[in-house]
């Protein structure tokens, strides 16, 4: 329930425990005969916070000075917000010496509208409903009180934005060369079927994120989905082959010489004592002098 009328005689959240209620506020002053919390701002915010969550009793000690009712409620494990919403306590910070001033949003009229109740120590009238515009920033009070923000009522809560549906993601884009295959449209939605392209290489050149056929072509070919595509990946190069000269410590890979007579390996290695085009003659290396082993193709000897 959101109050919009004065408490009266008997309401305890109005009312300190030392005279038989739940406030642990201070008594306010003129202190009004029906609820001795008023009149005072934060004796009547801090009752009407805690009345709309009707426990039975002051879940939240909201009872310290109006400017510090922020803090107090951050501690309380309490929301702060930037914007209105009924059921909240306003809270302004106060110059100097002022110790600010709180009220509770009843209604929010539109997004520079809302009427508060509220009261005020030293008032003599113990409740009153404010309409306020935001025009100066500070929701109609002087340069005095500046807003601190606004405390959300747990039964009470704020909208919570909704987070904006994420744009799918594209596999493919504009740029990448790709192969093609499949049904092409007329537009990125399906419409005006067009002809069927196979095994056909082009570059993606227009996107449309969200669409079922999302992707055209160079020359403005026909949309197409995803699964119609493929990276046009160019075909790796071939190896370049080993190149060798005389001196180099080679292995053979097949034990074949360069006529395809088969031979047998005596040592584990062998150096390239003469090399005309693809025929290297292969030496073994013992003491200081080289024995010549076999002829082979250098395409049948890996250096090491």
């Amino acid at each position: 329930m959101i109050r919009t009328t004065r408490p009266t005689s008997g309401n305890k959240y109005f009312i300190t425990k030392g005279a038989g209620g739940y406030s642990t506020c201070i008594v306010g002053k003129p202190t009004d005969s029906q609820c001795n919390v008023l009149s005072n701002c934060v004796g009547y915010a801090c009752g009407a916070f805690n009345e709309e969550l009707n426990l039975g009793y002051e879940k939240y000690h909201l009872n310290c000075n109006a400017e510090n009712f922020i803090e107090r409620a951050i501690a309380s494990g309490l929301n702060i917000f930037k914007t209105p919403h009924v059921g909240d306590i306003i809270c302004w910070e106060g110059a100097g010496s002022l110790a600010g001033h709180v009220a509770i949003v009843i209604e929010v009229i539109d997004s520079n509208t809302i009427r508060t109740a509220e009261s005020g120590y030293g008032s003599s009238n113990p409740f009153w409903i404010t309409t306020r515009k935001n025009n100066n920033g500070r929701w109609g009070t002087n340069s005095n009180y500046p807003l601190r923000g606004f405390i959300e009522n747990p039964n009470y809560p704020h909208d919570k934005p909704v987070p904006p549906t994420p744009t799918p993601t594209l596999k493919y884009k504009e740029g990448d060369k790709v192969i093609i295959n499949g049904q092409l449209y007329g537009d990125s939605y399906g419409g005006k079927p067009g002809k069927v392209v196979k095994n056909k290489h082009t570059t993606i050149t227009r996107t449309n994120s969200g669409a079922p056929y999302p992707y055209n072509t160079t020359g403005d070919l026909g949309w197409m989905s995803e699964d119609s595509i493929k990276l046009d990946t160019p075909s790796p190069e071939p190896p370049k082959p080993e190149t060798f000269k005389v001196g180099d410590k080679v292995v053979p890979l097949t034990l074949v010489d360069y006529n395809g007579t088969h031979l047998i390996q005596y040592d584990p290695y062998y150096y390239i004592t003469e090399l005309k085009g693809n025929r290297a003659v292969l030496s073994a290396l013992r003491g200081n002098k080289y024995y010549c082993w076999a002829a082979m193709n250098t395409n049948n000897i890996k250096k090491i």
